[in-house]
């Protein structure tokens, strides 16, 4: 279980080092594998702004950029990217800079033109376009992000973390959770837990869930509990930078508001989450069953699955739109045009989870947390948690009412 120390930190407050925080942890039960310090391979990396571009004198393919980097002169750097433009705010290297890989920038000269430094692309930094999405793969990291000239990239980025990495035992699936790990530091460090339950504010506007959406549970001893809502006007765009960090400081690759929502809410909460798009959702039904022996599913990493009646699926009225528990289908999927989501947080039995991913050769960051046992009480906190983070991030507008099927004690 990989933690973000910034994240953790806004649950609970410590004081230590990163090598007395892991001690302490690992000698009241919790036991620290690694400790990776995010940021640490650059460098002397800072923001600048280019002034001016003019083609090299003896390139036709070279340019030479006067960068203020906030110094007492600007500096002269040549590239031969071709998106560069006066005015770009861009990552700049200076002389000496580090940057991961192990690579060193020194002043040198191009085609007979002193080069003070160089500009940074995404994949120079460690980074992808899913970190950046309005950058580009190939060329100069344009950035968009609020910063003065001169500051240390890592800031602007928010490229500066301590991810600890916990061994848990299979006993302690409470702890696949950061809200678990908190807990567990607040005691460990004798200091209090700071977490208030989400607040969901709903339309108000007479619109409800049924207008949207029926679940009926066909397995019950296979899916206890099933809790879902709805929410339209839904605009998808990139979560902001804070969450992208997150995700990214946890393994998770940001794809877009909605999917990271119920990411960032299965690795707060422990609790794994899904959206379809609800337009795609045949007769404005769910139905947890079994599957048909034959059925197929194309799941949301392009490969086609073949279901057996061992298997639970979530179908609609018509086909199966996501494998229980491990992966949604594309025939559901969120996309840039979806304009209505539903939101599924359920419990399912750990043994079927289980058998279903051996079968189909697929293990999820889902289907682990569902194997080791996740108590059905946390469906409803999870699915409110993301209600509560689409309104801060205006993703959309959650519609009044929750469909709750429940067949556990709670």
């Amino acid at each position: 279980m990989k933690v973000s120390l910034n994240w953790l930190k806004d649950y609970v407050k410590f004081d230590l080092s990163d090598r007395d925080y892991a001690e302490l942890m690992t000698g009241t039960g919790t036991k620290v594998e690694t400790i990776e310090r995010l940021g640490e391979d650059i460098e002397n990396v800072v923001a600048g702004r280019i002034n001016s571009v003019t083609p090299h004198p003896d390139s036709d393919h070279l340019v030479i950029c006067i960068v203020d980097v906030g110094g007492e002169k600007p500096l002269q750097i040549v590239t031969g990217a071709q998106n560069v433009n006066a005015g770009d705010l861009v990552p700049v290297c200076l002389n000496g800079a580090k940057l991961p890989g192990g690579k060193v920038i020194k002043t040198g000269k191009l085609r007979g033109v002193v080069s003070e430094g160089m500009l940074c692309s995404l994949s120079e930094l460690g980074l992808t376009v899913h970190d950046f999405p309005y950058a580009i793969e190939d060329g100069i990291f344009i950035m968009q992000e609020p910063c003065r000239l001169g500051d240390d990239i890592r800031d602007v980025l928010r490229l500066r973390d301590t991810v600890v990495d916990f061994e848990l035992t299979f006993n302690r699936p409470d702890c696949l959770a950061l809200l678990g790990i908190a807990r567990e530091t607040a005691a460990s460090a004798g200091v209090p837990l700071e977490y208030s339950a989400p607040e969901v504010h709903t339309a108000g506007d007479g619109d409800d869930i049924s207008n949207y959406l029926s679940v009926t549970v066909k397995e019950p001893a296979l899916c206890p509990r099933y809790t879902a809502r709805a929410v339209k006007n839904v605009r998808i765009e990139p979560s902001p930078l804070w969450m992208r960090a997150r995700l990214r400081a946890c393994g998770i690759r940001p794809i877009n508001n909605i999917v990271d929502i119920t990411n960032y809410v299965m690795l707060e909460y422990g609790q794994p989450m899904h959206a379809f798009d609800a337009s795609y959702i045949s007769s404005k039904s769910i139905v947890v069953r079994r599957a048909a022996e034959g059925e197929r599913i194309t799941t949301l990493d392009g490969n086609v699955r073949e279901l057996t009646t061992d298997m639970l699926c979530i179908a609609d009225g018509e086909k199966p739109v996501a494998l229980a528990g491990i992966m949604g289908g594309e025939n559901s999927e969120i996309t840039d045009k979806t304009a209505a989501v539903i939101l599924e947080s359920a419990n399912f039995s750990r043994s079927s989870i289980r058998r279903t991913s051996r079968a189909v050769g697929l293990r999820t960051d889902a289907s682990r947390r569902y194997e080791k046992g996740i108590p059905p009480c946390t469906t409803m906190s999870a699915i409110d948690r993301a209600c509560e983070l689409i309104t801060q991030l205006g993703a959309g507008t959650i519609i009044d009412g929750t469909i709750d099927v429940c067949n556990a004690d709670v």
